[in-house]
């Protein structure tokens, strides 16, 4: 049995990525409207690039400028769930991949608790072990190693494949038209769930 990574996690040089199932403009609008949910104070600029995926159109790629607040790496991924029939998508997927110097960790990938009626938790995976994060509160509870295969997180509302490869987020230079999108983000602090 391996130990438990240490929480907060270290993104240090990974390469962030939330993924969800609607419209380019409509992530951006999300995009958007989320600095609306944080506090007004210690905001840094964050400039965001989003694409269709070419292999899945139907698929949005927001790509992080870097690796965020934990915190926000999974609220942010929820938000693009939306907050109204007809914008956002049903199954948002967050996935975070290592620098070579760092392949050995793996990914880390999450996705919601469809079985969370409050909508508010992600499940996650990462050195082999799996958690569940809720976002109130910034609590992570780990779940045990090897509960959950990487496939899982691919995974969609009712269990169904979503058609999404983690090998797609590996050769970015295929993805002729990124659209840049900045937006002021918390520094530290808790910002409100939606």
């Amino acid at each position: 049995m391996s130990k438990q990574p240490r929480f907060p996690f270290d993104l240090t040089g990974y390469a962030c990525f939330s993924l969800i199932n609607c419209p380019a403009e409509q992530a951006i609008q999300l995009l958007k409207e989320y600095p609306g949910l944080c506090a007004p104070e210690n905001r840094v600029s964050f400039s965001f690039q989003v694409a269709a995926l070419p292999e899945h159109p139907a698929w949005t790629l927001v790509r992080w400028p870097q690796p965020g607040r934990f915190y926000d790496l999974m609220n942010l991924t929820l938000w693009l769930m939306g907050y109204r029939a007809g914008l956002g998508g049903e199954n948002p997927i967050f996935a975070a991949l290592p620098p070579a110097e760092r392949a050995a960790e793996g990914p880390l990938l999450a996705r919601p608790d469809y079985d969370n009626q409050f909508g508010d938790s992600m499940l996650g995976y990462w050195q082999d072990w799996s958690f569940a994060y809720t976002i109130p509160g910034e609590s992570l509870r780990w779940i045990g190693e090897d509960v959950f295969p990487q496939e899982y997180f691919f995974n969609g509302r009712g269990y169904s494949s979503t058609g999404v490869q983690l090998d797609w987020l590996k050769d970015l230079e295929r993805i002729p038209a990124w659209v840049e999108c900045e937006i002021p983000m918390e520094q530290s602090g808790v910002c409100a769930l939606f």
